[in-house]
């Protein structure tokens, strides 16, 4: 079995991306320690297991299923990856680690890595856009955040601390403190302890987008809500839309003229003035430095200074002409068109080929394996109406679905 188990807990927007590419692409190599990295693309559906009520019936079998892989491996080290840990009680996490992977217990790591108040605002905003689940304006996210008390990040790290002790380390997004400028770099030193290693670096992934490109998500979403109904397997499929085509747009071209998403001089000031306390706090207890040398108190000092001066304007309209939107809004109903016909298909269809299967890939020892395509051919037209009959009803169509198949 494994020799040890790294956590890899997020937060989102910490260039999680970016590390589970390079993991899944299978190109980390160490003449001290093999790896594997025991999944497709990264361990949401593991992590969302143990914060998301509908996935909860799941958990129990997905960390068996997880143990089993772990126990079948003679890497020296596995990296279990997901930002949606971020989401999760840490208790919630060390109870399933007591039932499933007990026979590591001394032999585990956990690291999370933290964005700056101001910036992860920013980020929040233009991902919660991009995906459909903000439609207000940033001064309306900040509201709903203060009121969540989602940017105070003291208390749920210093849970993860409680929880998992000196195992757990938390480390700052702030470029001049990740070793080489780089999340990636920063985090395979931390999982080979300082020990000599090399990867292939992959495309820059999930990088912001522009205020054009979130003003035409915006527009897009408004028509898939209204055309669509809101049902889980409907808002994951609008939600698998937003997210993909975003990757599609940020590896296009940009104009040369592409604001992005800031904050305006009011908000960082509300910023500044809310999150002061926690930011120090972070410095103090996690990484060993006051609030005049801390790289959270000092990436809030200097928010304003970045801010623009008024509100950006959000409005499709502001960006695009009546052509435009009218084309948009056409999109937006094919879209609607298509994920309210079959919504499953459609959210498996808009990801990358790559991520499509359901099987997992290994990284063992730094090279790449093989993976068999787990694509499934499409249900006849039969089969597609009796899911959506009752089950009385789907029984007396066997004999038909049979034929037709």
């Amino acid at each position: 079995m494994v020799g040890e188990i790294v956590f890899h807990l997020g937060d989102c927007k910490t260039g999680t991306t970016s590390i589970q590419r390079t993991l899944a692409l299978g190109s980390v190599v160490s003449p001290h320690r093999s790896l594997i990295y025991p999944t497709q693309a990264n361990h949401i559906p593991l992590a969302s297991s143990l914060h998301r009520s509908q996935e909860a019936k799941f958990a129990e079998k997905r960390f068996a299923d997880l143990a089993r892989k772990l126990k079948k491996s003679d890497a020296d080290t596995a990296i279990i990856s997901a930002e949606a840990f971020e989401f999760v009680d840490p208790r919630a996490l060390k109870k399933m680690i007591d039932s499933h992977l007990s026979p590591w217990k001394g032999r585990m790591r956990f690291i999370s890595y933290v964005r700056p108040h101001a910036d992860r605002l920013v980020s929040a905003f233009a991902e919660r856009t991009k995906q459909g689940g903000h439609i207000g304006d940033m001064d309306a996210l900040f509201d709903r955040f203060l009121e969540k008390k989602f940017l105070h990040f003291a208390p749920r790290f210093h849970s993860w601390r409680e929880t998992f002790g000196e195992a757990y380390t938390l480390r700052p997004m702030v470029r001049s403190m990740l070793r080489e400028g780089d999340v990636v770099t920063d985090f395979l030193d931390f999982v080979f302890e300082g020990q000599e290693f090399s990867f292939d670096p992959v495309p820059l992934a999930n990088e912001s987008l522009t205020l054009s490109d979130l003003a035409a998500l915006r527009k897009i979403h408004e028509v898939l809500r209204q055309e669509t109904d809101s049902n889980l397997a409907v808002r994951k499929a609008r939600h698998t839309f937003g997210w993909n085509m975003a990757i599609l747009l940020s590896a296009l071209p940009r104009p040369k003229v592409a604001d992005k998403p800031k904050l305006h001089a009011d908000l960082a000031r509300r910023v500044v003035e809310t999150y002061r306390e926690d930011a120090a706090i972070i410095d103090r207890d996690f990484f060993g430095l006051d609030a005049a040398s801390g790289p959270m108190s000092q990436a809030l000092v200097a928010a304003p200074a970045r801010a623009a001066a008024t509100p950006q304007p959000i409005a499709p309209e502001a960006y695009f002409d009546a052509a435009a939107l009218r084309m948009l809004q056409g999109s937006g109903e094919m879209f609607a068109r298509v994920i309210q016909y079959d919504p499953e298909t459609m959210t498996k269809g808009m990801r990358p080929q790559a991520l499509r299967g359901s099987g997992g890939k290994k990284a063992g020892k730094g090279k790449k394996g093989n993976r068999k395509s787990a694509e499934k051919p499409l249900p006849s037209p039969v089969a597609q109406l009796a899911r959506r009959l009752p089950e009385g009803l789907r029984r007396k169509l066997s004999p038909l679905r049979r034929h037709q198949s």
